[in-house]
């Protein structure tokens, strides 16, 4: 799928991802068949989000980030429209114009930078680590942990959009998901089930992504972790 979301026009695109969004029979957060449209089709003064829900139609730009947003819904598409229906859901409540809320909030943090790091074993001691803003136990105490017992899933497609030119300091929205298996379409239920309407923004961890082995050279030196830029105390410590 990559290929295609790199490599083809803007109509062989949508082409293309209406075809398998139709194939798949993926809805929108409240049952709209989905599709794939250009920007310039949504309507003045309508949400994003209450437009999806609404009529299936994902208004669409030409650029990387839209075409990741686009990838995600093929590949997590239970997901996607919890994450829809719940951002409809508050509009409908709070309108267009006042604050977002912390459910909003959370949804668009999900949606845009999430990254989820599943856990075949020793999920309490990763998720630890996470809270304690424990790089050392994380990444190299633990570094054989990775790709064997934890691997690193990325969602945001903004997330997706910084690592196509990565950096160091690229950081994620993280959740740790103990699973013992590693499929895509069980990952994509278990997900839908903890997007809700009660979710705020204490449910993320962040994660300097490029420390985790194999993801950055570099980071085969343990200086590489020494810098407090990015591998950031807690605020607690």
């Amino acid at each position: 799928m990559l290929a295609a979301i790199h490599g083809l026009s803007f109509d062989r695109l949508l082409s293309w991802l209406n075809d398998r969004a139709q194939g798949t029979g993926i809805v929108s957060g409240r049952g709209a068949p989905l599709s794939f449209v250009p920007q310039s089709q949504l309507p003045s003064g309508i949400a994003y989000e209450s437009w999806i829900a609404k009529t299936g139609e994902v208004p669409t730009r030409d650029n990387l980030h839209d075409r990741y947003n686009a990838l995600m819904w093929l590949t997590f598409p239970k997901t996607k429209a919890k994450l829809n229906a719940v951002q409809a859901s508050e509009l409908d409540r709070l309108g267009m114009t006042g604050k977002r809320g912390p459910v909003r909030d959370a949804a668009t943090l999900w949606d845009e930078n999430l990254v989820v790091v599943l856990a075949q074993e020793s999920a309490n001691e990763l998720q630890a680590a996470l809270d304690l803003h424990d790089w050392q136990t994380l990444f190299l105490k633990n570094r054989s942990h990775w790709h064997t017992r934890w691997h690193l899933v990325p969602f945001g497609h903004a997330l997706l959009e910084k690592l196509a030119s990565p950096y160091k300091a690229i950081t994620g929205h993280a959740i740790v998901q103990e699973m013992s298996s590693r499929d895509r379409h069980q990952l994509d239920v278990v997900l839908s089930d903890r997007v809700h309407l009660g979710m705020n923004t204490a449910i993320f961890r962040p994660l300097p992504v490029m420390g985790v082995p194999g993801w950055d050279a570099a980071n085969q030196a343990e200086d590489f972790y020494a810098d407090p830029k990015v591998f950031r105390l807690s605020r607690a410590s």
